[in-house]
């Protein structure tokens, strides 16, 4: 688990065939699961982060769901076990993974950072927890694809500058008459054509979802991340693993050496927006 593939750690211990090494590690992996959870949550008001990571297995879609709890004014998430469901990813599910964090510690939630996802709204709603939507996500769908640095020479190009430039404006102004007119042009943008469909429908529902991505402006009390890149980097670090062993071969081995290696490092660097008075 650190670094190290189970061939290059048997390798070392020459006295135990490779087969029998795997044996005993992954029965040690799962007496270690089998244990409480040993993560120790932040005290005080609490900013849920969460993001889903998906696989396929026999041709059927599957969703490792990712969450982790930042206190309002720390500066570091810890994960929770992750979950491992059959489906598409969904707002359902996503109910399913929130009713799981112990109520005792769901009552001290007072915002969620996630991606633009149906149904998430009405989740935070229910829950009356602040709901703050990705910046990276919604810029990203935004950016065409770039081939060699031709992405301006594609169709929409000079207005998807202005779109990106409006949009990472709209972000950040205070509210005001500079937002407003902001919005405005828009608006106007999206409705005169943005030279994709991909593009207008990502502009039109940025419109329509304007306060859930400046929640960060609007609760500063609560220092929300803009960004579920906290979560996103354990994602990756998932990914590297699955990819370099036979890990990910089925669905119970995700889970188990997800739930494993969370385990062993559940805390990662994840910094609230903090407003800067003299600026």
């Amino acid at each position: 688990m650190q670094g190290f593939t189970l061939r290059q750690l048997a390798a070392k211990r020459r006295s135990v065939a490779l087969a029998a090494y795997r044996y005993r590690f992954r029965q040690a992996l799962r007496r270690f699961v089998a244990r409480p959870s040993p993560q120790s949550l932040p005290v005080g008001p609490l900013v849920l982060l969460a993001d889903g990571l998906w696989f396929e297995f026999a041709g059927q879609p599957w969703v490792l769901y990712l969450t982790a709890l930042k206190a309002c004014r720390g500066h570091v998430a810890v994960f929770l076990d992750p979950l491992l469901l059959q489906g598409k990813e969904g707002a359902s599910r996503w109910r399913r993974v929130f009713t799981a964090i112990p109520p005792a510690v769901e009552r001290r939630i007072r915002g969620l950072v996630v991606d633009d996802l149906p149904g998430m709204r009405q989740i935070a709603e229910e829950r009356g927890w602040v709901l703050q939507l990705c910046h990276f996500h919604l810029l990203l769908k935004l950016h065409g694809p770039r081939r060699h640095g031709l992405q301006h020479a594609l169709r929409g190009g000079v207005v998807r500058q202005e779109l990106d430039q409006l949009v990472r404006r709209a972000l950040a102004l205070p509210e005001g008459g500079r937002l407003r007119g902001t919005l405005g042009r828009l608006g106007r943008l999206a409705e005169a054509g943005c030279g994709t469909t991909r593009i207008e429908r990502a502009v039109r529902e940025f419109l329509l979802q304007t306060d859930c991505y400046r929640a960060y402006l609007r609760h500063p009390q609560l220092h929300l991340p803009c960004t579920t890149n906290a979560v996103e980097s354990m994602g990756r670090i998932l990914r590297e693993m699955f990819r370099s062993s036979r890990a990910g071969s089925n669905p119970s081995s995700v889970l188990l050496w997800a739930t494993a290696l969370i385990r062993s490092r559940p805390r990662v660097t994840c910094n609230g927006y903090v407003i800067n008075r003299n600026s």
